[in-house]
Parts: C-alpha cells; structure tokens; sequence
C-alpha cells in the first residue's frame, strides 16, 4: 500500500476532462480524468495513484506495478488480464464487464469494491484483506483466496467452480445462488460463510459424507 508519508514526493496531473494519449510516468498522482480506449499493456512501475478517474475500454494486460492505489475509480469494459499488483489499497470502485483473467491482487486492501460481470478466472487474492465486496454475474473459476480476510462479501450469481478459500477468515461472507463446486475450502473456515440448501451437497466432503 501507497502509505501517506510517501505522497508528498508525488508528481500530480489533474485534469478534469477526458485525458490525452500520455505515457504514465512513475510516482505520479492522476486525478479526475477519463482515459478511453488507452494502451498500457506490458509497462512496469513501482508507484501509481488514480483518484476520482474513469478508464472506458482500456488495456492493462500484463500491467505490473508494485504499490497501485486506486479512490473512487471506475472500469468499464476493460482489459486487465495478467495484471499483477504487489501491494493494492482499492477504495470505492467499481469493475463492469471487465476481463481480468489472472490478475493477481494479493496483500492488499480493498474495499468498497465491486465487481459486475467481470471475468477473473485463475485471479489471486491471496492474503489480502477483502471488505464490503459485490462479486455479481462474474466468473471467478479456480480464483485463489488463500489466507484472505472476508469481511462482508457477497458473491451473487457467480460461477465459483473449484474456488480456493482454504486459510480464509471469513466474516458475513454469502456464496448463496453461486456455483461452488469444486471449493476448496477447510471446514474450520465454513465459520461466518452463509450457503444455500442446493449448495450443501457441494460440501457433504468435508464430512467424508455423501447425500441422496
């Protein structure tokens, strides 16, 4: 996370209009701009903030950056497949029609987040702290979870196939009308998960029962 004591070395561009084909440039604040149809696939950084911004079919395939920090922002439809985070602090934003395949997001935080017909499949979110979340209509196969902290999340409609929340300290966490088969997760963290009646034949394993 992008602590405060290091913001005041912080370039900043603010704008307030639709932002002009730019390269970003590192330890730089970027503040109410509308990037579209922008291209920052493949570029390393150690330090970026984006405040009160919209990015509108954007690309930030393979995109790596150490600390990202990110207050009241939105993406729509856009690319972030492979993005790898180290360090993420998400604040009050919102992900619509995005792919984010493979984003890795781990020891971080986010909050006020959702997340709206999004593809992020194979995505990592291990040891990261998770609070006030809506994951909805999204696919989220095989996402890994591991040792994340689940403070009111709310997973609707989404597919959760072989989903890995094993380690996870949960607290009013609802899979209910998702599809969790497959999940990967310790019965000493089903404590604070809400399920649905459908979905208890999908965890019958952690007894080593089988219901008819």
């Amino acid at each position: 996370m992008i602590e405060k004591k290091n913001k005041k070395n912080f370039s900043k561009v603010s704008v307030g209009q639709r932002a002009l084909n730019f390269d970003l440039i590192e330890d730089t604040v970027y503040e109410e701009l509308d990037f579209s149809t922008h291209d920052f696939s493949k570029q390393n950084f150690l330090s970026l903030e984006f405040k009160s911004c919209i990015f509108r079919n954007c690309k930030f395939n393979q995109f790596r950056v150490k600390n990202l920090s990110l207050v009241n922002v939105k993406f729509e439809d856009c690319d972030l497949a492979n993005m790898e985070i180290e360090e993420a602090y998400f604040k009050m934003i919102d992900f619509e029609k995005c792919r984010m395949t493979g984003l890795v997001a781990s020891e971080g935080l986010i909050e006020n987040v959702s997340f709206k017909t999004c593809q992020l499949k194979f995505s990592q979110f291990r040891f990261a702290k998770l609070k006030h979340i809506v994951f909805s209509n999204s696919n989220l196969a095989e996402t890994d979870f591991y040792a994340a902290e689940l403070f009111d999340v709310n997973f609707s409609e989404c597919d959760l196939t072989k989903i890995k929340m094993s380690a996870t300290k949960n607290l009013n966490v609802s899979l209910k009308t998702s599809d969790i088969q497959g999940i990967k997760i310790g019965i000493e963290n089903l404590k604070g998960v809400t399920i649905d009646r459908v979905q208890v034949n999908d965890l019958a394993w952690l007894l080593g029962a089988k219901i008819d």
